[in-house]
């Protein structure tokens, strides 16, 4: 006899329901809020994870308390915000699965095996997470066993972008064939390399500005001078990586560009073309923000006293720097009518300068060290507020342009968003590996 369930089940599949659609919002809004909430914690505690163990590092070498604090606190941060980013990531994959249940299973079914390891890796993450900061004062005694341990969880966390990235650039650069070429597709490394630099640097930035906040509610000095500490420190880092990640930036499009033409030509002149006007801007605002801070922050001559107006007078090439970089960025994002087709590379140009300039201006300043309480001082803690805020709106903006750019494809020229909902219905015997 048939089970009646079975059978109401199999009855199921043969109806010809309408598909769930989202009232005024959209399928594809929804979808997309709901992982761009989730890049938002994730991929801050991916750059959070190595951030603290390698100041702890750094601090253990040093003989410098202070790394010790800031690795402690990145670490508890980031405990907190990796538990909320998991429940966000189930949400958005909930969404995923109810909206385009055709896509879901697809993708699934093919990077069956890259995800199940994905996600069993938080069974190995989640438990070094927790013993690396709730047994961080009894392990004072074995501090290189201590620090092995939050950069095993920080390799155990980055385990889960080694994999989710084969599907995702899967997306939009889609390999012919099926088995290892699926999911080393043409943008796999690219992307890859661009995100992981990208979230330690968003994050750097975003902790400055954080840091920058607590130094002006604190009222003791000392207090007051560890917070401007930190800020400048998290500056740093954010800035540094923030150079690595353009060069990426610019192999991770050329990739796109040869293995799907298509797609990247509709990015950069179709109906989002702005977006990449929009993405220019931020980066320019990081720039300007990290030289207007490396002018304000820096001392004044010896014996002089530290004020915002001797500060201004005595550092003349901080001004004219930040003026140039500040110039260059928005040569960088005119409009395009003052770029003729064969003058257009001239934006690159104008970029690579100001990165240049930047790179120079941090040298000057990192000798001598900067005076801590200058640099949060008006315009320095302003700088560091704004490029905080820049750094992630950014990271962001990145992820919308690479989704943008499929246009009405799910998977960029495989599967168009009206076949992607929908009962799944199985190909023909064979398809999948």
């Amino acid at each position: 006899m048939t089970d009646p369930a079975a059978a109401v089940l199999a009855q199921a599949f043969t109806l010809n329901r309408p598909d769930i659609t989202i009232p005024v919002l959209g399928n594809r809004f929804v979808v997309g809020a709901f992982f761009l909430t989730h890049v938002i914690f994730g991929s801050f505690s991916m750059g959070a994870v190595l951030i603290s163990p390698a100041f702890e590092w750094i601090g253990l070498r040093r003989h410098d308390p202070r790394f010790e604090r800031y690795a402690l606190g990145v670490a508890s941060t980031n405990l907190k915000v990796f538990s909320f980013g998991a429940t966000l990531a189930a949400f958005a994959v909930l969404t995923l699965l109810g909206l385009y249940p055709r896509l879901f299973v697809s993708l699934i079914t093919i990077f069956f095996w890259p995800m199940l390891l994905a996600f069993s890796s938080w069974f190995l993450t989640i438990p070094l997470l927790l013993v690396y900061v709730f047994r961080w004062r009894h392990m004072e005694v074995h501090k290189g066993r201590h620090i092995a341990l939050g950069v095993l969880g920080g390799l155990s966390e980055q385990l889960f972008l080694v994999l989710i990235v084969g599907l995702d650039s899967f997306l939009l650069t889609p390999s012919r064939g099926l088995g290892p070429g699926t999911f080393f597709n043409p943008s796999y490394l690219p992307e890859l390399a661009h995100r992981f630099v990208g979230n330690l640097s968003w994050a750097s930035f975003f902790i400055a500005a954080v840091m920058a906040f607590y130094a002006a509610r604190r009222r003791t000095p000392l207090e007051r001078e560890y917070f401007a500490w930190g800020s400048r420190v998290s500056l740093v880092v954010g800035f540094l990586t923030l150079l690595g990640q353009v060069v990426l930036g610019f192999l991770y499009a050329e990739s796109i560009r040869r293995a799907s033409p298509g797609a990247f030509t509709y990015s950069v002149q179709g109906s989002f073309a702005w977006l990449w006007l929009v993405q220019g801007v931020l980066l320019g605002i990081l720039l300007a923000g990290s030289n207007w801070y490396f002018w304000k922050s820096l001392p004044p001559p010896q014996g002089g006293r530290v004020g915002v107006g001797v500060l201004q007078r005595s550092n003349p090439l901080g001004a004219t720097l930040t003026a140039l970089v500040i110039l260059l960025a928005l040569l960088e994002v005119a409009p395009s009518a003052l770029y003729p087709r064969p003058l257009f590379w001239l934006r690159y140009v104008f970029l690579g300068a100001a990165i240049l300039l930047s790179l120079l201006h941090w040298l000057i300043w990192r000798r001598p060290r900067p005076a801590l309480e200058a640099g949060l001082r008006r315009g320095g803690r302003m700088a560091l507020t704004v490029t905080g805020a820049a750094a992630l709106l950014l990271f962001l903006l990145m992820g919308v342009i690479r989704e943008t750019a499929r246009g009405d494809y799910t998977v960029y020229g495989q599967l168009k968003e009206s076949n992607s909902t929908g009962v799944f219905q199985a190909p023909s015997k064979g398809f999948y590996p």
